[in-house]
């Protein structure tokens, strides 16, 4: 396969799955009301209430929706910081959804999950890089 067209579905993929943490964001703003979003955590709630997890639900999500993005921007243009990016983008996201369980539909939540994983092993696993820094 073209590893240009691998480049460009795997950016698009990790650009995607950033634009859709606006589902955890949004509803926690009240920019957005989406059928069965949560913004009430499980931890968070229970220390500062709900209006306090619901600031820590925007101020969350918002890291992985602009992380991935810029991850995939980097992955697109061939920069070799794409990888630390698409990482703690990862790693912030496991943590909202760990913290924040219902801030998608259950299908949306192991979804993000699988994406998320796929990117941790991709990169620190396989060491996957199109782009070449790693080598």
């Amino acid at each position: 396969m073209d590893p240009t067209l691998v480049r460009i579905a795997v950016g698009g993929v990790i650009g995607a799955h950033g634009v859709g943490h606006v589902l955890g964001w949004m509803p926690a703003w009240g920019i957005a009301r989406f059928e069965g979003a949560s913004s009430h955590s499980w931890l968070i709630s229970g220390l500062i209430g709900d209006s306090g997890a619901k600031l820590g639900a925007g101020l969350l999500f918002v890291l992985p929706t602009v992380g991935f993005v810029v991850a995939a921007a980097g992955l697109l243009t061939g920069q070799p910081w794409w990888r630390q990016f698409a990482v703690g983008s990862a790693g912030v996201s496991l943590a909202c959804t760990a913290l924040y369980p219902q801030a998608y539909s259950a299908s949306s939540t192991v979804g993000a999950v699988a994406v998320n994983l796929a990117i941790l092993y991709a990169v620190l696993v396989a060491n996957w890089d199109p782009t070449g820094a790693s080598a």
